[in-house]
C-alpha cells in the first residue's frame, strides 16, 4: 500500500490546549487490512471510501486495525478531538520563562501518531495539505508557506501550500505570538522565528544558514527544494534541534546569538544550524527505510556539519570539535560489549530513540570521514550526488549510497562498509619495531582489556618523514617499512586505535613540527583508552601529560582536559593523577590570563581550564566565587566556573536559585542550575527538585540538574538513595525519548563505584524496555571503573 497525501485540517483552542481534527488521507494499493497509528486522540468518525469502519485493538497501545479491503485508490476519511500534551513530543505545549507559550510539534521518531491518526512509518511518504484554524491574534508556522489566510470574527484558518513527497515524522505545526526576523539566499525566503520578547539574538542564526545553504547547493549538485526555511526557537524541547522540512526547531540555547553566548556556544550554533540543513537533503529529501538505518540521516549530518563550518570559519578548528566529542564519544560506547553495530537491529519503537547515541551519530560520522578518505574527496562527493539524485522524494538504505560511492571511486567501498556499518566494534593495532620492519596486529579493542578476534578491512595510512602512504589492511597481521615511520593514522581519519611500543610515547611533544593537532588528539586519546584498560602504566600516561603543560592548541589541550577530568572522577585520590592534573591546569590558567587575549579559541580554553581548576585549586575557587553576584557582566565563557566556585565555596543555594530566576539568558540559568548540583545534601536536592516539581525548572534542564548532583563527589551515596527518583521523573518529562536511558548510563559508572552488586540490585528493581541500554552501558562501564580503580589502590 502507497500513502499518497493526507488533507489535515486541526481546530485549535488557544485557552482550553483542545483541539479537533479533520482528516483525508489517499491510499493506493491492494490490501485486506490496514494498520493506522493514533495515540492519545479520541477518534469520533471514521470511514473507507464514505463507508463507516470499526477499529480494532492492534498488537500495540499506538496500532489499530482496519479490516476492510483496499482495492485501488481510496480516501480514509476521519475525525477527531485531541489536546496538547506536556511529554515535549507529538503536539504539545512548550512554555517560555515569562509565560508566554506556544503549541510545537516534535514527531520523530514515532509522535506524528500523538498528534493525528496517520501511517507513521518513514517509508511511507506522502504530500500534505495542512490547515490550521485558530485565534486571529495567533500566528501559524508549518513547512511550507501559506497558501490562504481566511478570517472569520476572532478565528483564522491558513492554509498551507502542499509539501513534497515526506515522511509523516517530517510534518511541523508551530502556532503562538511570534516575532520573525528575515533574510533570504537566492529565491528562499530565510525566517527566524520564536516567542515575542524571546528572540534575542543576532543575525548570526540566519547568515550560518544562508552560508549552510549555499555549501550544500554546491556540494550536493541538487538545489534546496523548498522556497522557505524557518529557524524556529522553542523555548522548551527535549532534542537539540529537529530537522523539519523548511520548518527546523531548536533550543533557545542552540540557535539564539547574544551577548550572553559563549564561544563555545557560538561555535556549537553554528554546527547545529549545519546539521539540521544537511538533513533537508540527508534524511528529507532521501530517507532511510527503516530505522535500522537511522545513521544515515544522523551519520551525515554530524559528517557534513563540520565541513560547512570548517569552510566558513577555519580559525575555529571545529574538526577537532568531531573529534574530541563524537570521536570521543564512538569510541568510548564501541568499546563495550553492550555496544551495537551502526546499522541497528530495530523492531520495536521503543528502541528508537536509545539508538539516537554516539554509534549512529559519531560512529557513522567517524567511518564516513574514513571512507573518505579512503575513496578520496572527488569521488566521495559524486557518490553522495549520484545517491541523492537517484533516491530523491523516496527512500533508500545503507547498501545504496556504498554501491554508489563505490562505482564512483572503483574502490570496493562497499564491501568494506559492509563490514563497519554491520558490526559492532573496531580494531586495535599494535606495532611492534623489528630491525627495519614494523609487524601490525589487528584485534578487537575493548575497554575492559581484552582482545576480540574480529578482523576488519582498515584503511590505514602511514606517515613518514617523505610523505604519506595508504594501505588496505584485510589481514591479521602484515608488515610495513620503518624507515622515515612517523606514525599512524594520518589526521585521525581513520576510526581505530593504535597501541605503539612504550618508548615511542617518550619526548612526543618534540614532534610538533610534523604532527597535526589531529595526530596528537588521536595519540593522547589512544593513551588515555590504555590507561583504563590496563595496558599501559598511569605513570607513561602522566609523563606524557607533563610534556604538553605548556601547549597552546585548543584541541590538543582540551583533550588532555577532558581525560584527566574524567580519569580524576575515578581515581577520587590518586595523589600523582591529583597533582598533575593541578599542574596542568594551573600553567595552562596562567598561560591565557597572562595573554590576555580576545581570540574566541582563547576564550573556550581559558573556559575549559579554569572549570577544571576550581574543583582542586580553593584559591582560585574562592577568586572565582568573588565574582558571582555580577557573573553576567564576565566574558559567557568563564561564567560557568564563576557559579561553580560559587557553590562550592558558600553552599548557598538561595543565592543561586535567586540569579537563576533573575537571568533572561537560558546559557546562564543552564550554568546556574549545573551549579546547584555542587551543592551537598539533601536539603538541596529536595529544594531543586521542589522546582523541578512546580515546573520553574524548564523540563529540558532537568537532566542537566540530575547529571551534576550525581557526578559531584559529595553527592554521589544521596544520588544512590535518589537513583529511582531522578529516572522515573525523567521518563515522566520524556516519555517519547531516550534522555532517562542516557542519564543511566552517566550516572551508574561513577555513583556505583564501591557498591556495584547494590547498584546491579538496584537497577534490576527499575529495569524496563526503555532504559535497558542504559542499565547494560552504565553498568559495564562501572565495572570497567571499579577494575581501573582497585588496580590503582592495589599499585
Amino acid at each position: 500500500m502507497e500513502v499518497l497525501n493526507y488533507w489535515i485540517k486541526l481546530e485549535y483552542d488557544h485557552k482550553n490546549k483542545t483541539y479537533s481534527g479533520k482528516e483525508k488521507i489517499q491510499l493506493e494499493g491492494k490490501e485486506d487490512r490496514l494498520i493506522l497509528n493514533t495515540l492519545e486522540q479520541k477518534i469520533n468518525k471514521i470511514t473507507l471510501d464514505g463507508k463507516n469502519v470499526e477499529l480494532l485493538e492492534g498488537r500495540r497501545d499506538d496500532e489499530k486495525i482496519i479490516e476492510a479491503k483496499l482495492n485501488g485508490n481510496s480516501i480514509l476519511e476521519i475525525e477527531f478531538t485531541s489536546k496538547l500534551n506536556e511529554a515535549l513530543t507529538g503536539l504539545y505545549l512548550a512554555r517560555a520563562s515569562d509565560g508566554s507559550e506556544m503549541a510545537t510539534t516534535q514527531f520523530e521518531s514515532i509522535g506524528a501518531r500523538r498528534a493525528f491518526p496517520c501511517f507513521d512509518n518513514p517509508s511511507m511518504k506522502a504530500t500534505f495539505d495542512l490547515e490550521i484554524t485558530t485565534a486571529s491574534d495567533l500566528d501559524v508556522i508549518s513547512n511550507m508557506p501559506e497558501k490562504e489566510v481566511v478570517k472569520s470574527g476572532s478565528v483564522k484558518t491558513v492554509k498551507f501550500q502542499r509539501t513534497p513527497r515526506m515522511s509523516t515524522y517530517l510534518v511541523y505545526i508551530g502556532i503562538g505570538k511570534f516575532e520573525t526576523k528575515e533574510s533570504s539566499f537566492e529565491n528562499v525566503k530565510l525566517y527566524l522565528s520564536g516567542l515575542k520578547g524571546n528572540l534575542d539574538t543576532t543575525d548570526f542564526p540566519l547568515v550560518m544558514a544562508a552560508q549552510s545553504l549555499e555549501f550544500f547547493n554546491d556540494y550536493f549538485g541538487i538545489k534546496y527544494p523548498l522556497p522557505k526555511m524557518h529557524l524556529i526557537s522553542v523555548p522548551e524541547f527535549a532534542a537539540g534541534a529537529m530537522e523539519n522540512w523548511g520548518a527546523i526547531t531548536f533550543r533557545e540555547v542552540a540557535i539564539l546569538v547574544n551577548k550572553s553566548t559563549g564561544g563555545a556556544t557560538k561555535k556549537r550554533v553554528a554546527a547545529v544550524i549545519a546539521h539540521e540543513i544537511a538533513h533537508q537533503w540527508f534524511g528529507n529529501l532521501v530517507t532511510m527505510k527503516w530505522w535500522n538505518d537511522l545513521w544515515l540521516n544522523e551519520s551525515f549530518a554530524t559528517f557534513m556539519m563540520y565541513k560547512v563550518v570548517e569552510n566558513y570559519y577555519p580559525e575555529w578548528k571545529v574538526t577537532g570539535d568531531m573529534l574530541l566529542s563524537r570521536g570521543r564519544g564512538a569510541f568510548t560506547d564501541d568499546s563495550l560489549e553492550s555496544t551495537h553495530p551502526i546499522e541497528a537491529n530495530v523492531k520495536e519503537p521503543e528502541e528508537i530513540e536509545q539508538i539516537f547515541d554516539q554509534i549512529s551519530y559519531g560512529k557513522g560520522g567517524m567511518i564516513l570521514r574514513m571512507i573518505e578518505s579512503y575513496a578520496g574527496k572527488e569521488s566521495f562527493q559524486a557518490g553522495l550526488h549520484n545517491y541523492l539524485e537517484k533516491f530523491s522524494y523516496s527512500n533508500a538504505e545503507g547498501q545504496d549510497l556504498w554501491k554508489s560511492i563505490a562505482k564512483a571511486s572503483g574502490k570496493p567501498v562497499d564491501r568494506i562498509m559492509e563490514s563497519w556499518v554491520k558490526r559492532e566494534g573496531y580494531p586495535i593495532l599494535k606495532l611492534t619495531y623489528d630491525s627495519n620492519k614494523i609487524k601490525i596486529t589487528q584485534s578487537r579493542f575493548y575497554l575492559d582489556g581484552r582482545e576480540g578476534r574480529d578482523i576488519w578491512p582498515v584503511p590505514l595510512t602511514v606517515l613518514r618523514e617523505n610523505g604519506d602512504e595508504s594501505i588496505l589492511m584485510e589481514t591479521r597481521e602484515t608488515t610495513i617499512s620503518g624507515e622515515n615511520f612517523v606514525k599512524l593514522n594520518v589526521g585521525e581519519t581513520g576510526f581505530y586505535r593504535v597501541l605503539y611500543p612504550e618508548q615511542f610515547y617518550a619526548g612526543i611533544h618534540s614532534k610538533s613540527e610534523k604532527l597535526d593537532y589531529k595526530d596528537f588528539i588521536g595519540i593522547l586519546s589512544d593513551l588515555y583508552a590504555f590507561v583504563v584498560s590496563g595496558k599501559i602504566n598511569l605513570k607513561v600516561y602522566l609523563d606524557v601529560v607533563r610534556e604538553f603543560s605548556s601547549s597552546s592548541e585548543l584541541n590538543i589541550v582540551t583533550q588532555i582536559s577532558n581525560d584527566l577530568s574524567e580519569l580524576r572522577n575515578i581515581l577520587t585520590s590518586n595523589n600523582a593523577l591529583d597533582e598533575v592534573y593541578l599542574n596542568f591546569h594551573r600553567e595552562q590558567v596562567k598561560r591565557l590570563e597572562e595573554k590576555k587575549s580576545k581570540d574566541v579559541n582563547d576564550s573556550i580554553l581559558y573556559g575549559t581550564v579554569l572549570r577544571r581548576l576550581v574543583d582542586i585549586d580553593w584559591e582560585k575557587a574562592k577568586e572565582m566565587a568573588a565574582k558571582f553576584q555580577n557573573m553576567e557582566n564576565e566574558i559567557p565563557d568563564i561564567r560557568d566556573s564563576i557559579a561553580v566556585a560559587y557553590a562550592k565555596e558558600t553552599k548557598n543555594l538561595q543565592e543561586i536559585q535567586k540569579k537563576m530566576f533573575s537571568l533572561k539568558s537560558d546559557e546562564d540559568k543552564v550554568k546556574l542550575i549545573v551549579a546547584a548540583g555542587h551543592i551537598p545534601g539533601e536539603n538541596a536536592f529536595n529544594s531543586m527538585y521542589g522546582l523541578i516539581e512546580e515546573g520553574k525548572i524548564k523540563k529540558q534542564d532537568v537532566s542537566s540538574y540530575f547529571t551534576s548532583f550525581g557526578a559531584y563527589r559529595e553527592n554521589r551515596d544521596l544520588a544512590v538513595k535518589e537513583f529511582s527518583k531522578m529516572v522515573s521523573k525523567l521518563q515522566d518529562i520524556f516519555s517519547g525519548s531516550g534522555t532517562a536511558s542516557n542519564l543511566v548510563f552517566a550516572l551508574v559508572p561513577l555513583v556505583g563505584l564501591n557498591r556495584v552488586k547494590e547498584m546491579e540490585n538496584l537497577l534490576n528493581s527499575i529495569r524496563n524496555s526503555k532504559i535497558e541500554r542504559g542499565i547494560m552501558k552504565g553498568m559495564e562501564r562501572l565495572k570497567i571503573n571499579q577494575k581501573l580503580l582497585d588496580r590503582m589502590q592495589s599499585a
